[in-house]
């Protein structure tokens, strides 16, 4: 099960309300607790969501403007993303099957969202990029958004990449 913490806007289009009970990690559990924000294509009745992994910042871009609609595609796209970032398969199936639902709650980290400001400003400018929303290719953004500079201490380092993230974690 994953926690998706909604910025206020994506909860009142997908005309959902934030839980109470928040669900625990499971057992092993990397992928448990993503934000999720609502965002412009630049193109009239088209819209983005992100979903953005805490702490890693890994990036999936799927299509639609709610949650519910979007699900089916952040189940497709994610296993597809850490797949060509070199996550050895039984991660890959472990994750997944620990994502077959989900709670939504409220968005509680101000440096999150923080950091969803700079990736919502990179998906919103490089998706006008493209002539029509269907030519948007959601691959591209998410390879843009796994090399972004994020400032944070990071074992003696002053900034991280989601890329850097998880080969530091996956290779220990």
């Amino acid at each position: 099960m994953l926690l998706i913490h909604a910025t206020q806007k994506l909860l009142s289009v997908s005309r959902l309300s934030a839980a109470t009970y928040i669900t625990a990690a499971g057992p092993d559990q990397l992928l448990h607790s993503w934000y999720a924000q609502l965002l412009s294509t630049g193109f009239p009745g088209k819209g983005l969501i992100m979903y953005v992994h805490e702490p890693s910042l890994l990036t999936v871009v799927c299509a639609g403007k709610t949650i519910k609609r979007t699900w089916p595609s952040f189940q497709q796209r994610l296993p597809a993303l850490l797949a060509r970032y070199g996550f050895p398969p039984p991660i890959i199936e472990h994750e997944m099957a620990m994502a077959e639902g989900y709670v939504v709650g409220k968005t509680v980290s101000r440096s999150m969202l923080a950091y969803m400001r700079q990736i919502e400003y990179t998906i919103e400018q490089n998706s006008r990029r493209f002539p029509t929303a269907e030519a948007i290719s959601l691959d591209e953004l998410e390879r843009i958004c796994m090399g972004c500079l994020f400032g944070r201490k990071e074992k003696g380092h002053s900034y991280f990449t989601p890329t850097r993230y998880w080969k530091e974690r996956l290779s220990s």
